[in-house]
């Protein structure tokens, strides 16, 4: 499968392989893919400005708040993800 991709995309991929968060452009894309149904399947579909905000909520939420412990996040994520799927049909 040969795909066209927008240069700011190809650097993007560029950038995540030359920083060692993916072996190659074809791991990126495939983890990126798999991301993308999961999400959609989780009725979690959101458009680059609603992460961009979502985001700025909540590094202001840390600021004002602070954190969880990282243990402790993966813990409730999982809770609720297992919940979620639950209650689809």
């Amino acid at each position: 499968m040969n795909i066209a991709l927008k240069p700011e995309l190809e650097k993007l991929i560029d950038d995540e392989v030359k920083a060692g968060r993916s072996t190659d452009p074809a791991e990126f894309l495939n983890r990126a893919v798999y991301h993308f149904v999961v999400a959609r399947d989780l009725g979690q579909e959101f458009t680059p400005e609603e992460v961009d905000r979502q985001i700025a909520e909540g590094l202001e939420e840390l600021d004002a708040n602070g954190g969880i412990d990282g243990e402790e996040a993966f813990r409730q994520l999982r809770a609720y993800t297992d919940s979620r799927r639950q209650t689809r049909p």
